[in-house]
C-alpha cells in the first residue's frame, strides 16, 4: 500500500518520458553486469551479444531523449530481451533462468498502445508460444557450456533478481499509467464542471450554479434560524454603453464591474451573472445593513471607475436591490422582492442603493 501510494505520487512528478528513460537505463545497467558475468564465465557468444544490448540501450537512450514516442522504445525492447532469454537459454541451459524474463514481459504489450485491439493478444501469445518451444526444445539437450552448480546458481539468482526488478518494474508502469490517467480525468471533469457553473464572459458563477448555491444557503439559514442577505444590482443604461462604444466596451464593462463586485463581497458570500448586465450577490448570516454597505461600497467604486474607448473616456453606475431573507421565507420570494426593489431605485434615478 505504501508502495501504491509513493508510486501515485511519483505519477504527479514524473513525466512518461521520465519513467520509460528510467526503464532504459534499468535495461543498460543490468545488460552491463550481464557482460562481467559473462565475460568471467567465458560464454563469449553471449557477453558480444551483451556488448550489443549495451549499445542499443545507449541508442535508445538518445532517441528517447530526443523523441516523444516510447512505442518503438518498447517493441524494440521485447524483441532483445526475446532473444537474450533465448540465447542465454540455449547456451547455459534452462536452469539458468534466462526463460523467465518471457514469461516476464508478457504484460508490456497492453501498455505500448493501449488502443491497440488485437496486436497485444497476438504478440503476448507469441511470447507464451516461444517459451513453450524452447522447453520442448531444450528437454535432454546438452548445452555448449556446463558449470559448477555454484556457479549456475550464481547466474540463476542474478537472473530472478532481474525478472523480480522488471515485474516490479512493469507493475510501477502499471500504477503509474492508472493514477496519470485518473489526473487527466479529473483535470478535465474539473474543467467541465466549470464550464457548466462559471460564466465565460464574466467568470462569475452562472444562474444555474447560483440558484444551487442559494438553496444551500437557505437550508443552513434555516437550521440555524438565521438571515441571509439577497442583493441584485443592474448596471445603469449598459444598452447606450452598447449602442455609442459597441460591444466590445460593453463587454470591457461587464468584465471589470464583475471583478469589483467579486472583490469587494466578502469571501463567504458568493457573486453570479443573473442575466445580461444583471448581477446577483448573495451572503449567508448577514442582515439587510450588511448588503446595503457591500452594495454601497461597489456602487462608490464603479462610479470612480473611467473607462477608454476610441479615444474617449465615459463612466457608468450601477443600482442594487437589497433584501434580507428571513429564515422561514423562501429564496424565490426574496429575489423577487430583490428585483423589486432594484427597480424601484431605477425609478427613483438610478446609481443607489434601495432596501427594505
Amino acid at each position: 500500500m505504501k508502495l501504491k501510494k509513493e508510486l501515485n505520487l511519483a505519477a504527479g512528478f514524473f513525466s512518461e518520458k521520465q519513467i520509460f528513460l528510467l526503464f532504459d537505463i534499468l535495461l543498460l545497467s543490468g545488460h552491463i553486469i550481464y557482460v562481467i558475468i559473462f565475460h568471467m564465465l567465458g560464454v563469449r557468444q553471449m557477453e558480444r551479444y551483451n556488448y550489443f544490448s549495451v549499445t542499443f540501450y545507449l541508442i535508445m537512450l538518445y532517441f528517447l531523449h530526443k523523441k516523444n514516442n516510447s512505442a518503438p522504445f518498447l517493441y524494440a525492447t521485447l524483441v532483445e530481451v526475446t532473444i537474450h532469454s533465448c540465447l542465454g537459454a540455449y547456451y547455459l541451459g534452462w536452469i539458468a533462468g534466462f526463460t523467465q524474463m518471457l514469461l516476464c514481459i508478457i504484460p508490456v504489450p497492453f501498455y505500448i498502445n493501449p488502443n491497440e485491439k488485437k496486436l497485444p493478444y497476438l504478440l503476448s501469445s507469441l511470447d507464451v508460444l516461444i517459451f513453450i518451444s524452447m522447453r520442448i526444445y531444450m528437454t535432454d539437450k546438452t548445452f555448449p557450456y556446463s558449470f559448477s552448480s555454484g556457479k549456475t546458481n550464481i547466474v540463476f539468482i542474478y537472473n530472478t533478481i532481474c525478472s523480480f526488478v522488471l515485474i516490479i518494474y512493469i507493475s510501477s508502469i502499471y500504477i503509474f499509467t492508472n493514477e496519470k490517467n485518473r489526473r487527466e480525468a479529473k483535470a478535465q471533469n474539473e474543467n467541465l464542471q466549470r464550464l457548466a457553473t462559471i460564466d465565460p464572459l464574466t467568470e462569475l458563477f452562472n444562474r444555474r450554479a447560483m440558484m444551487d448555491f442559494i438553496k444551500v444557503i437557505q437550508a443552513n439559514a434555516r437550521k440555524a434560524n438565521k438571515e441571509y442577505v439577497l442583493c441584485l444590482g443592474d448596471i445603469d443604461d449598459f444598452k447606450h454603453v452598447n449602442d455609442s462604444y459597441g460591444h466590445d466596451a460593453g463587454d470591457k464593462v461587464l468584465k471589470t464591474v464583475s471583478q469589483i463586485i467579486a472583490q469587494t463581497v466578502p469571501a463567504e458570500g458568493y457573486v453570479c451573472r443573473w442575466g445580461g448586465e444583471e448581477i446577483l450577490f448573495v451572503v449567508p448570516f448577514a442582515g439587510k445593513e450588511d448588503g446595503v454597505r457591500i452594495a454601497q461600497d461597489i456602487c462608490t467604486r464603479i462610479s470612480s471607475s473611467v473607462f477608454d474607448v476610441g479615444g474617449g473616456s465615459f463612466s457608468i453606475s450601477m443600482t442594487f436591490g437589497v433584501y434580507s431573507v428571513k429564515p422561514d421565507e423562501n429564496y424565490d420570494s426574496g429575489i423577487s422582492k430583490a428585483d423589486k426593489l432594484l427597480y424601484k431605485g431605477k425609478s427613483h434615478g438610478k446609481n443607489c442603493v434601495v432596501s427594505e
